[in-house]
């Protein structure tokens, strides 16, 4: 018998497709340091695996490989705030929106929320750009990637040249 989830406040269902994109992961043994609690670039990692859920649910995966691996995303930043220590056993939740829409990036907003302690554990927000490798340049989100971010992240996104956020 599979256990209901308790959805930690702001966070949606892992399996669902509602926003924000969470991913849900146990904390490997591996994952912890000699102090006993989780190494700070794991929450790094947690953070991206929450990133490439959302690539997939926005399309930037599928433009990837429809280029034959041509066009795609760079990390340009990325900033975390850690809250608390995790340790093992845990489990984590790690949610991912977009709060922002630029021309050819995107500011994306991150939280890890720790099962065992009940609260967020970790803030981050990362700057995405979108590049074709080859010209070593930045290129514009395509136009049906930009309506899927508005359809999954619209409410509160605010979109670069438009002058009040996405309803």
């Amino acid at each position: 018998m599979v256990e209901p989830l308790d959805i930690p406040p702001g966070f949606s269902d892992p399996e669902g497709l509602g926003t924000p994109v969470c991913v849900r992961q146990a904390v490997a043994w591996g994952e912890m340091d000699s102090l006993g609690h989780v190494n700070n670039i794991i929450y790094l990692r947690w953070l991206e695996n929450a990133r490439f859920e959302w690539f997939e649910r926005v399309g930037v995966s599928a433009w990837m490989r429809e280029s034959g691996g041509a066009v795609g995303p760079i990390l340009a930043r990325v900033e975390c705030d850690y809250r608390l220590p995790v340790g093992f056993p845990d489990k984590v939740w790690t949610s991912l929106r977009c709060v922002e829409l630029g021309g050819s990036s995107m500011r994306l907003r991150s939280q890890v929320w720790s099962e065992a302690h009940g609260a967020v554990a970790a803030e981050g927000d990362a700057v995405i750009v979108l590049v074709d490798y080859a010209a070593e340049s930045s290129v514009r989100v395509p136009e049906p990637i930009r309506a899927a971010i508005r359809a999954l992240d619209g409410e509160g996104l605010v979109e670069r040249g438009r002058s009040t956020p996405t309803a």
